[in-house]
């Protein structure tokens, strides 16, 4: 099929599905499935590598934020109005195609649904969709300017493109790994996909924190409601981490092995 053979498996079956963003498409076979040209892929994924290596840098300094505003942590996190959330009438529901199964599956879904973790991530959404909201009723088409003429090495528009892309991308994931953490406990001698479905959803948290850490640093005038979601996804993630121990530690095959090349 005209496909290099340089793949690396399964790589995206644990991938974030950003493949703009993605410094392995080269070597992923899902992306050369798509409607892509092969001859851009090898340096755009250069380019991606080194935007990821900037947002990592400035996750240190939201950290550093958090810890300065300690004090502030309890002010914040107001439960968002149901009749004004758009989370809460966006269908996250998996259709199961085996009746057999349908009750089982739906009891699945109710207990994960319970779950810290699941919640959190679920009013995250509530949090952002307001942001957004009342961002643009308070500063109109001037927040579009700002982001337009920021010439910094990070932009405010990367920050914002990277906040809308994994805001609704947590929940799922999350709710994937709650719902398969029983049939993984008789998968001793496999990685634990619980434990990779949990692991990406680290990943979109922290990059979310470093992209809301660089909003705070930019929208003084936001700084109150920017660190409100930024402790929301602090508390996200010791709820993953703690519901997952072991899902850092999970191997994502391409991402987080030590050779790549």
């Amino acid at each position: 099929m005209g496909i290099k053979e340089n793949n690396i498996p399964s790589i995206y079956n644990y991938c974030d599905r950003w493949c703009e963003k993605c410094a392995f498409t080269s070597r992923c076979l899902n992306y050369k499935f798509g409607e892509r040209l092969e001859n851009s892929i090898d340096n755009q994924d250069e380019i991606n590598k080194l935007f990821w290596e900037l947002f990592d840098d400035n996750l240190e300094d939201t950290y550093n934020v958090i810890e300065r505003n300690e004090s502030k942590s309890n002010e914040f996190i107001e439960k968002v109005d149901d009749d004004s959330s758009f989370g809460d009438n966006y269908d996250f529901n998996i259709e199961d195609d085996d009746e057999d199964s349908g009750d089982d599956f739906r009891l699945k879904h109710l207990i994960a649904e319970s779950n810290e973790a699941a919640i959190l991530s679920k009013e995250y959404i509530n949090l952002v969709t307001n942001w957004f909201k009342n961002t643009k009723e308070k500063i109109g088409d001037e927040i579009d300017e700002f982001i337009l003429s920021d010439d910094a090495l990070i932009k405010l528009s990367d920050a914002i493109e990277v906040i809308q892309w994994y805001y609704f991308f947590i929940y799922p994931k999350v709710m994937r790994a709650l719902q398969g953490k029983d049939e993984d406990l008789f998968e001793d001698e496999f990685p634990k996909d619980s434990d990779g479905s949990a692991k990406i959803a680290l990943i979109a948290v922290e990059r979310s924190i470093s992209a809301w850490g660089y909003v705070y640093m930019k929208l003084n005038a936001f700084n109150d409601s920017v660190y409100s979601i930024i402790q929301q996804l602090v508390n996200l993630q010791h709820a993953i981490e703690a519901e997952f121990p072991n899902a850092r530690n999970f191997i994502r095959p391409g991402f987080d092995e030590i050779n790549n090349k």
